[in-house]
C-alpha cells in the first residue's frame, strides 16, 4: 500500500539508529551597516526549525539500511514530509522517560501578548518546565500547523495551582496559536522535509556506513 504523508514518528524517524543529530532554529535575517557604522540588522522572514540526522554505521544490516535508503528516496521529492522531534531532548528534564505526564492531558492556559510567554495547564503540582526541553502543539487551520518550540525560560505548577507560571519560549509563538490547544511534550513533533541531496551512504561487505540527511520544518 502506497504511503501518505507526513510519515509517522513509527514510520519513519523511530526507525533510524540516529548516531549523530543537530536541531536549530534559522531565521532569515538580513544586516546593514550605515556610512557612520550603525548596524541595522532586520528579520526578512519566518523563523524555521532545522537539522541534521547521521545514522550509526555499526547499528546498521544491510537489511535495515536498504530500507532506510528506500524510505530517504521517496522522501526525497516534492510533496513528501515526515514527522520528527529531537532525539537529544525527547522527554522533559523533569520527567526522562514521558510517565508522569502520560497520565495527564496538558494544554496551553494563556498567551503573553509579546508572543515570547505561555503557560501549561493540565499537569500535576511540581511538575516543571526546565529550560531547553520541548514541546509542541497545532494551531491554524486549512492548513492545520505544528508548532515546535523550547523553553528558554522555567516554570513550576505550585501548590494549589492549576498550571505553570508563564516562560519564554524560542521561536516566538505565532499568529493562530490559541489557549486550550493540546500541549505534546513527549516527544514533541514537528512536520519537516528533506533538505536536497541526502547522503545515501556506501556499503562494504563487513559494515554499511550510515546515511546522514538534512531536513527543515515546513508550515504547509
Amino acid at each position: 500500500m502506497a504511503l501518505t504523508f507526513p510519515l509517522t514518528k513509527a514510520q519513519f524517524i523511530e526507525k533510524l539508529p540516529v548516531n549523530s543529530a543537530r536541531l536549530w532554529i534559522n531565521e532569515p535575517r538580513q544586516i546593514d551597516r550605515m556610512a557612520n557604522g550603525t548596524i541595522l540588522p532586520a528579520s526578512i522572514g519566518d523563523p524555521v526549525w532545522r537539522g541534521t540526522i547521521t545514522l550509526a554505521p555499526s547499528r546498521i544490516t544491510n537489511a535495515v539500511a536498504y530500507e532506510i535508503e528506500a524510505l530517504l528516496s521517496v522522501l526525497d521529492r516534492a510533496g513528501s514530509s515526515f514527522v520528527v522531534y529531537d532525539t537529544r531532548r525527547a522527554y522533559p528534564a523533569y520527567d526522562p522517560d514521558g510517565t508522569i505526564v502520560d497520565s495527564y492531558a496538558p494544554i496551553i492556559t494563556q498567551l503573553a501578548a509579546n508572543n515570547r510567554e505561555m503557560s501549561v495547564g493540565g499537569l500535576p503540582v511540581g511538575y516543571t518546565i526546565t529550560p531547553g526541553d520541548m514541546l509542541s502543539f497545532t494551531y491554524g487551520a486549512n492548513p492545520v500547523r505544528r508548532a515546535l518550540h523550547r523553553a528558554v525560560t522555567g516554570a513550576t505548577v505550585g501548590a494549589g495551582e492549576s498550571e505553570t507560571g508563564l516562560f519564554e519560549v524560542t521561536p516566538a509563538i505565532k499568529p493562530g496559536a490559541m489557549t486550550g490547544a493540546t500541549v505534546r511534550l513527549k516527544k514533541p513533533i514537528m512536520k519537516a522535509i528533506l533538505e536536497p541531496n541526502p547522503e545515501y551512504g556506501s556499503g562494504r561487505p563487513a559494515i554499511v556506513p550510515g546515511a546522514s540527511f538534512g531536513f527543515v520544518q515546513t508550515l504547509r
